[in-house]
């Protein structure tokens, strides 16, 4: 495989076994580079493995297809994600394998498994490539497996594999100091147990970057506010006519605005543990309406009309004053809203702006290639809702498509993995030449060299900032940001841009750095880091302890109807929180048609949602585990009493009673009087 100069003088410290961090602009081919090392490392190994470690699933095989592919002519190379079947036997795959390409999460189960034969160490490899390594951090998975790494390493364990991390991005943590940056760059060295970053260093090697991945012309494209907005102000009535209703002193008025929302959610909250019915349901449509607000500052009236719409005509529980109230409300003002929704007098000023963008760089008969970055998944359907409503930009010469995340969101239906794929697909092989995108195509994705990248009035770190502006790598590109005049996001914008000279700063800086002084500082923050995670551990496990499980009480978040305790709740494989009682399905309702997920699991297969009896609140879904129906349960969908509060939790690993495995012997003899 052949390398350019700069590729192989930033790996040769991995060449020679050393831990390193590559530090390399998008598009310069850092991967490849990885995949150079991980042949020699083979080559040069008798009985070695590779890891290489994504963050993100659609890596996976991108990754395996289109970089490690050519390691098979003398290796055995297996890409496992949470789609493949592989997942469910990962361990027998590993020992079966010279490289392994998956998400980290796979290895983190794997490392902690109770099960023998599913069980593996960081010792069963020799080399762990860690992509997008700048995650490396906090709670992140990789900092998990490194954390693990560390302790070992500081206990003095041998045979621990050797590590290489791949990043154009290591950001400055937040920090706006020269020190802090500096103090960042050394923890992220220290995570991930590196010797060196490596980079182009010489002149010569910079110009040769340069010329392979060509640097963008940034544009800034400011607009004003809309001149009039009555839709937005019916909007803010109806809001105010829903606090007058609630009767509570000191609400706050900021309509329209992230910390509103912040506001209105913790209300909810605070409704919901205080079983306060009513002013949680207002508090839900508050949301809901603030939601409308914010797409209507960022697209177009018309899809925030049909954002609430869409909630209003959804099933609502009609024997609740409160919720009856809300319907009402709307309903007495859904004709003024649709009226105004569709004068165009009143149109968003930002989408002219993009209109205008689009029909300078997609000619006719060009070949520009784009991508509009745009916070939200609605925003992103919107966008291309809009494009196709626009005369002006209907034609063969713009092909567009969504893309966005395939994580679980309340607001609008994810993408699968597989959709995903073959946007990305048609997108690389010029079937589709535009896309309205969230921060899913920022990082990491194999996508074509784009002449044109517009960020529509986003507002993100240093880091999201140069990966978007990585995509736009074709010759003249052009790097827009759109946004209101004045606003924060332009404000963010230009503070990304020092935070960006501010971490090259700080990696030339450690890269300076004598080695001794440089080796002392990596111990003492990794010990740091280990006794901080031990120490959080043992608070975690005591927590855990605080209370007797059948002291415990689950309480419906909407209704406030008692329908179980904590007794009842049994884990299948460590993660799935079900309930055991038989009397328990009195409480639920089971809708009709089973869940779909893209993949199989090993023992269990998904069922049906399931929701309160008394107010129709979804609760989660049914599990066949092993011919056995059993109810998992959100935890978020319930207010949890222990003799201390009542707490809402998102996430069943903070509450405060200790969950037993599930038995399936004993819940077969209990259940059906039989013994096993």
């Amino acid at each position: 495989m052949e390398l350019r100069e700069y590729q192989r003088d930033a790996v040769a410290p991995a060449l020679r076994g050393r831990n390193c961090i590559v530090w390399l602009p998008t598009g310069a081919g850092k991967t490849r580079a990885a995949v150079h090392v991980c042949r020699r490392h083979l080559e040069s190994r008798r009985g070695g493995r590779v890891e290489v470690l994504v963050n993100k699933v659609h890596l996976v095989e991108q990754h395996a297809k289109k970089e490690f592919h050519v390691l098979q002519d003398a290796f055995r190379v297996t890409a496992v994600s949470g789609d493949s079947s592989h997942k469910v036997f990962f361990a027998s795959v590993v020992r079966q394998s010279d490289v392994v390409i998956c998400t980290a999460q796979i290895l983190q189960n794997a490392l902690v498994s109770a099960q023998e034969d599913e069980r593996l160490e960081l010792t069963d490899f020799s080399l762990l490539v860690i992509d997008e390594c700048h995650h490396t951090h906090k709670e992140a998975v990789y900092n998990k497996i490194m954390v693990n790494y560390l302790q070992r390493k500081l206990s003095g364990q041998q045979e621990l594999p050797q590590v290489l991390g791949l990043t154009a991005s290591p950001g400055t943590g937040g920090a706006t100091s020269f020190e802090g940056a500096v103090q960042h760059i050394l923890q992220l060295c220290a995570n991930l147990d590196t010797d060196t970053i490596t980079s182009a260093q010489e002149e010569e090697e910079e110009q040769q970057v340069q010329s392979h991945i060509p640097e963008p012309r940034k544009q800034y494209d400011l607009c004003q506010e809309r001149a009039q907005d009555p839709f937005g102000e019916r909007l803010k009535e109806v809001m105010e006519r829903i606090q007058q209703y609630m009767e509570i002193p000191s609400l706050p008025q900021d309509f329209g605005t992230q910390v509103y929302e912040q506001r209105i959610v913790e209300l909810e909250n605070r409704a919901a543990e205080t079983l306060c019915r009513r002013t949680r349901v207002c508090a839900l449509h508050l949301r809901k309406y603030n939601d409308a607000l914010l797409i209507n500052d960022t697209v177009r009236m018309v899809d925030a009309f049909q954002c609430l719409q869409k909630f209003y005509d959804t099933q609502k529980d009609t024997k609740d004053p409160t919720e009856r109230f809300l319907s009402a409300t709307f309903e007495e003002n859904r004709a003024t809203l649709k009226a105004l929704a569709g004068d165009r007098r009143y149109q968003n000023p930002r989408l002219d702006k993009l209109e205008a963008i689009l029909r300078e760089h997609f000619q006719p008969l060009g070949a520009s290639r784009g991508i509009v970055f745009t916070k939200t998944r609605q925003s992103a359907r919107s966008l291309l809702s809009w494009l196709q409503d626009t005369a002006t930009l209907c034609g063969p010469h713009i092909r567009a498509a969504v893309l966005t995340g395939a994580g679980y969101s309340n607001q609008t239906r994810p993408m699968t993995q597989n959709e995903q794929q073959d946007v990305i697909k048609l997108f690389r092989n010029g079937t589709l030449n535009l896309l309205f995108s969230t921060s899913v195509a920022e990082e990491g994705l194999d996508i074509p060299e784009c002449n044109i990248v517009v960020r529509y009035g986003l507002m993100t770190n240093e880091i999201a900032m140069m990966q978007a502006q990585g995509r736009a790598r074709a010759e003249n590109s052009v790097y827009f940001v759109l946004a209101k005049a004045n606003s924060r996001e332009v404000s963010r914008e230009l503070l990304n841009e020092e935070l960006v000279e501010l971490m090259e700063r700080a990696i030339r800086a450690v890269q300076a750095m004598p080695e001794q002084e440089y080796r002392l500082k990596i111990r003492e923050l990794q010990q740091a880091a280990v006794a901080t995670w031990l120490m959080k551990e043992a608070m975690i496990s005591e927590r855990q302890q605080q209370h007797d499980p059948d002291t415990v009480h689950l309480y419906c978040v909407n209704c406030g109807v008692v329908v179980c305790c904590g007794g009842d709740i049994r884990t299948v494989e460590g993660m799935h929180h079900v309930n055991v009682n038989p009397s328990f399905g009195l409480h639920y309702r089971v809708s009709s048609g089973k869940s779909q997920f893209q993949r199989a699991f090993k023992d269990w297969e998904p069922g049906c949602r399931i929701a309160c009896g008394e107010c129709s609140q979804d609760w989660g879904m049914e599990m066949l585990y092993r011919q056995v129906k059993l109810p998992i349960l959100c935890i978020k969908n319930f207010v949890v009493e222990t003799p201390a509060e009542k707490r809402r939790y998102k996430k069943w690993s903070a509450v405060t009673f200790p969950i037993k495995e599930f038995d399936y012997l004993e819940y077969c003899s209990n259940t059906y009087g039989q013994s096993f």
